[in-house]
């Protein structure tokens, strides 16, 4: 399926696109201030009738327990409601009402869909959802501090299969990139596919604590001396490794994996990348202790062909397209919709 009901924390409903950045919900802007502190005696909510209606998209009501619902992913990035200022709630209250009016007119658009075991799939997706609880309880429990009831979440399985159906039908036969499109976003950018120098590299640590005195560090550095003196007489290097450096990476032989400049620190990397292939440094002293480093492979930097990326342009352009087309449709039908707002009408 294209479009698929993910349920965060086992139970917020939330519509999103696999492998692509299709989202139908919108995210208060970036712009906004960080979270000010509520003053004391001040509420950022205000507790309302969960029944209570908030809006209606072509006669379709939505209760205040809906809006609830979708605002709490939103006021989740903040960690607390009771960190947001009264105008931030508001912002945060009119970014969920957005996105429900937005779902509800893209599942007026797919309603029409014709799935004739319709039942079915959401009995199975259901199943898949619950299995994710270890016991009747949890799945209870889930459900309960999710404000959601089982019938709900029933409808909002029903409603994501429906919308992925029409997008399967009637949105992605229409969506075309061309191998002309996919080259010229190769071309126009270089930045996006270009692989930067990297290298695979083993090392031995002497570790030396952040506090210690000098007469530890030289008693460190002298033990790095004699290990490196057994490197060079042709000991084997992961052996060593594993029997006397303090690093994690002693179990894999001192082998730290690739990696790229700017993720190791200064001396280390330095040194490192100054290594050929198979070379051996001299004893690097960093914040971590004193080190013995051995290089296993390097890649230049380098451009990845286009050949190589061009399933992956693809895919991206597709999901991009893909959201302009059902923002499109949505947006058009919203044109003739009757979308009342009790609270702005009172």
């Amino acid at each position: 399926m294209h479009l698929f009901i993910k349920l965060v924390a086992a139970t917020t409903v939330t519509l999103t696109l696999v492998g692509t950045a299709f989202v139908i919900a919108a995210e208060p802007a970036p712009g906004e201030p960080t979270p000010a502190a509520v003053p004391a005696g001040e509420s950022a909510a205000t507790p309302a009738d969960p029944a209570a209606v908030v809006v209606k998209i072509n006669g379709v009501a939505i209760s205040r327990a809906e809006l609830d619902r979708t605002m709490r992913p939103l006021l989740a990035k903040f960690g607390s409601a009771d960190a947001l200022s009264p105008e931030q709630m508001a912002l945060v209250e009119e970014t969920a009402k957005e996105n429900l009016i937005r779902t509800e007119l893209l599942y007026q658009l797919a309603m029409k869909q014709d799935i004739p075991d319709l039942e079915k799939q959401v009995e199975e997706q259901l199943a898949i959802i619950k299995s994710r609880s270890a016991s009747e309880e949890e799945w209870n429990d889930a459900l309960a501090d999710n404000g959601i009831t089982l019938d709900e979440l029933r409808e909002q399985l029903k409603r994501a299969i429906l919308i992925n159906a029409f997008v399967e039908n009637d949105v992605l036969p229409k969506i075309q990139i061309t191998d002309a499109q996919l080259q010229a976003f190769y071309d126009e950018h270089p930045e996006a596919f270009s692989k930067p120098e990297s290298m695979r590299a083993s090392h031995i640590l002497i570790g030396v604590d952040a506090g210690a005195g000098a007469e530890e560090k030289e008693k460190a550095k002298r033990k790095a001396d004699e290990v490196l003196a057994q490197v060079k007489s042709g000991a084997d290097f992961a052996e060593l490794a594993k029997s006397v450096s303090t690093c994690p990476s002693a179990e894999q032989g001192g082998d730290l994996g690739e990696f790229g400049r700017g993720q190791m620190v200064a001396p280390f990397e330095d040194a490192a990348f100054g290594l050929d292939v198979d070379a051996v440094s001299e004893v690097v002293e960093t914040q971590f202790g004193y080190h013995i480093i051995k290089a296993t492979g390097k890649s230049a930097a380098e451009v990845v062909p286009f050949e190589e990326v061009k399933e992956r342009i693809e895919k991206q352009l597709k999901a991009q397209d893909l959201q302009q087309q059902v923002m499109a449709q949505v947006e058009e039908l919203r044109t003739t919709s009757v979308i009342e707002l009790p609270d702005r009408n009172q």
